[in-house]
């Protein structure tokens, strides 16, 4: 028989998506750190065979319903998380399959706790219907701003079973790579821009940061790279930037980077335009002064809290809507290069302290795995 202290985790693994990896990595690493290696962990992939080779874990096919049954029916405990998994503005058929993960856990009776999770947001009634009878049946919830704690606090949801956190990719640490391995240009600034291809505004995105780019090379002759988070999906944004900016660009495939490897590509940049999350993340984690461009109020939130942090930060963050007259945002994007090395420092600390927060948070949702491991769980 398989070992009942096995720990399933899913999510968005085994897409290519350097911001959902970043998430496993994370949350395997303080598993292991925190419990060694005898609990079993398996992980729900689009692609077991791959995920296994980055992250050296046991994996299985999330798309087989027989062999996603055996693996639920044989562990003790489900994590779901993180990253945006149970929201339907991208798609209802993604937050379906998170949400049958979460029943069939608990016809298993297998305790189930959500990791790093950004609730909602919910369009459709029926949707939140569903969620909220799954939130039902959920021991604890690890979640990553305050929007989806109250999300959950309108389902019924006691404060006891929730910790408010910060996205898991936070805890993402680097492997000593050098900029000269993946960049090319270590004689002049390096700018990159690293955008989301279906934002809405797209075409008043693509207008702004072309302008922004060409203002930049004319004005100090920067060199300029195009990469993405999650390139299969953004090839696209990135092609038609490249053909609309004057500045010469380089497009820079990082599908072969880890994550890990990708935040060390951005340590040798001297700004970047984030149109995703975890680029948003990533150039903090890097220590590198970054414009953000909204697609989601995920990135809103993380951006307000980080000017919290400190009364002088002012991180800058656009909406796309707000582009449509480019004037005041070239005006900011030339602010943040001029005073890019000050910048640095504010980056700096606020990169320190959401990292302690977001280690200790974990932490604690971390002692409701033990208290599963451990049998203690099942008395409550």
């Amino acid at each position: 028989m398989e070992s009942p202290k096995r720990i399933t985790i899913s999510g968005y693994y085994g897409f290519g998506n350097l911001g959902d990896e970043a998430i496993l990595e994370s949350l395997v690493t303080s598993l292991r750190d925190r419990f060694g290696e005898e609990p079993e962990i398996v992980v729900l992939s689009n692609n077991p065979e791959r995920t296994e080779k980055i992250h050296g874990e046991m994996a299985a096919n999330r798309w087989n319903p027989v062999v996603v049954f055996r693996t639920l029916k044989n562990s003790g405990v489900l994590i779901s998380g993180g990253g945006g998994l149970l929201q339907d503005r991208t798609s209802s058929t993604s937050f379906w399959y998170y949400l049958t993960l979460l029943y069939l856990a608990r016809i298993l009776s297998v305790p189930t706790y959500l990791f790093g999770q950004g609730i909602g947001p919910i369009k459709k009634k029926y949707n939140e219907l569903l969620l909220r009878g799954a939130t039902s049946g959920i021991k604890g919830f690890h979640v990553r701003d305050d929007r989806s704690a109250k999300l959950l606090r309108s389902f019924g949801v006691g404060d006891d079973k929730i910790i408010v956190g910060d996205d898991l990719a936070f805890l993402l640490s680097g492997n000593g790579a050098h900029r000269d391995e993946y960049l090319n240009s270590p004689d002049k600034e390096i700018v990159g821009a690293a955008l989301r291809n279906d934002v809405e505004g797209r075409s008043d995105v693509l207008r702004a940061v072309s302008s922004g780019l060409d203002m930049l090379y004319k004005k100090f002759d920067v060199n300029v790279v195009l990469f993405s988070t999650n390139s299969l999906s953004d090839e696209d944004i990135n092609t038609d930037l490249q053909v609309s900016t004057e500045a010469p660009c380089k497009i820079i495939d990082v599908d072969h980077l880890s994550s890990a490897q990708l935040v060390e590509m951005m340590g040798g940049l001297d700004l970047v335009i984030a149109g995703r999350l975890h680029a948003l993340i990533f150039s903090l984690l890097s220590v590198t002064p970054v414009q953000g461009i909204s697609y989601d109020p995920k990135m809103d939130i993380l951006i307000e809290e980080l000017n919290d942090l400190d009364e002088d930060n002012n991180f800058s963050i656009w909406q796309p809507d707000n582009l449509i007259n480019a004037t005041e945002y070239l005006s900011d994007l030339e602010t943040i290069y001029q005073e890019r090395k000050e910048l640095k420092e504010k980056v700096s600390g606020a990169k320190k302290e959401i990292t302690r927060r977001a280690e200790n948070k974990l932490g604690a949702a971390l002692n409701w795995i033990e208290e599963e491991l451990s049998g203690e769980g099942k008395t409550k």
